[in-house]
């Protein structure tokens, strides 16, 4: 041998040593997460065996100890990688690992205190090592996050050669070069085959926290951006949001899209007899409406206030007005307070012309729906007139039928809830209970 196994066992674990070290300290300042400090015991583990198996040959009672340290590895290290990956079933449960980890020790360590007479305690050193590689590698083959993340699949290729080098190893001891090779040159293998794979375990461990602070980045900036960018009241987009959505659907065609305009017919009524709570639920329920009605491809946003707005791609006003009764009924269903204060919209669509901003066909929407607004109220009022004519004029035609009555026969004699009956059918008064 040109290196003296000895020395070259001992400067790899000063590698494993340094290398570990020095993930640990950039990982500390990236926030370690669980698992990772279990590679680096792994690491630290191989490293004490290496030194140990290095002065084996002063105290043949560190064999033992030497052989225990090295076979941990790949179990401890794929034991961090199941709480770094922690999400899902495994399909190799954990428990496995460690049964297997103790069979491969114990025999391991009784063929160091024990020798066998058919096996070297080298030999059974590396068929252990390299037993307890292939579980490992294929634990983490099995992990459910190892289709997505490239550094497991370098730890697996890692783990793979590693125990192909130590089954080379291994047929080499059974072959009659062995002899020739010397028992401490094939453990060395066995040793030094891990070893390979763990310098590169600190690497690999701050790509995955990497990933991981990365990918929980950019989870937070979903999240902000939908903060920014919805209604947290209705879930729809607000106003500013709406605007860039819908400039990207009636892109291709904008003479084909139509553009709607809602507003909550009396919200304020609504609020000042149910309270603000009540008014909230209408608005939400409006949204939920929008968003289970219109399609995939159409955009619904909250304005402000009771005001929303719709842009439908590729539909006519006819289509648009079907639409909108489909969402009228869908309202209908989640009416709060249907027989107390109903929720109406009040809608203006038009379509839009070629060139034109969807802006200036909101404004133009607005305008109608302020149209339809005062003529349905001025219808409203107009009805609520003649009622009150015509129950004027019965009222007085009962109160002279009553006088007569009492004129002729006895005197008048008025119940108090008579007025009661007076009140049409579906009316429904608000006010101070009687009593």
């Amino acid at each position: 041998m040109l290196l003296h196994p000895p020395t070259l066992l001992v400067a790899t674990s000063a590698s494993l040593v340094i290398a570990s070290a020095a993930a640990a300290a950039i990982g500390v300042r990236q926030r370690l997460r669980r698992g990772v400090w279990w590679w680096i015991a792994a690491n630290l583990g191989l490293a004490a065996s290496l030194t140990c198996h290095a002065l084996v040959e002063r105290d043949d009672m560190l064999a033992p100890l030497a052989s225990l340290l090295a076979l941990q590895w790949p179990i401890v290290t794929l034991a961090g990688m199941r709480r770094f990956f922690a999400r899902g079933e495994h399909a190799v449960p954990p428990w496995v690992d460690w049964l297997v980890l103790a069979l491969a020790g114990i025999a391991a360590a009784g063929a160091a205190v024990a020798p066998f007479e058919w096996a070297s305690p080298a030999q059974i050193l590396a068929v252990a090592m390299m037993i307890l590689t292939l579980h490992a590698a294929i634990a983490v083959g099995r992990l459910e996050d190892f289709a997505t993340t490239p550094a497991l699949k370098a730890l697996l290729i890692g783990l793979v050669c590693s125990a192909a080098l130590q089954g080379a190893w291994f047929g080499l001891a059974a072959s009659p070069l062995a002899a020739a090779l010397g028992s401490t040159d094939v453990a060395l293998a066995a040793l030094l085959a891990p070893a390979t794979t763990a310098l590169l375990l600190p690497q690999l461990s701050l790509v995955l926290v990497h990933e991981r602070n990365v990918a929980q980045l950019r989870a937070s900036q979903r999240k902000l951006r939908h903060l920014v960018e919805v209604d947290p009241l209705t879930r729809l987009p607000n106003r500013r949001h709406f605007h860039e959505l819908a400039g990207k659907v009636v892109q291709p065609a904008p003479e084909l899209a139509t553009v709607l305009v809602f507003d909550v017919d009396r919200l304020k009524h609504i609020n000042d007899v149910l309270g603000h709570s009540v008014g909230d639920e209408a608005l939400r329920q409006i949204g939920t409406a929008l968003r289970e009605t219109l399609r995939r491809r159409d955009v619904a946003g909250r304005l402000g206030g009771d005001e929303f707005a719709a842009v439908l791609p590729r539909t006519r006003e006819a289509d648009a007005a079907a639409a909108v009764a489909r969402i009228n009924a869908r309202l209908d269903d989640r009416q709060v307070a249907p027989r107390i204060a109903r929720v109406k919209l009040n809608v203006g669509i038009t379509q839009m012309k070629a060139g034109e901003s969807i802006a200036d066909a909101l404004r133009r929407a607005e305008i109608l729906l302020e149209t339809a607004r005062d003529e349905a109220r001025r219808k409203a009022a107009d009805a609520a007139a003649i009622f009150a004519a015509v129950a004027g004029r019965e009222v007085e035609t009962v109160a002279a039928a009553l006088e007569g009555k009492a004129t002729a026969a006895h005197p008048p004699v008025i119940a108090s809830a008579s007025s009661h009956s007076l009140i049409p059918v579906g009316e429904v008064m608000i006010g101070a209970p009687a009593g």
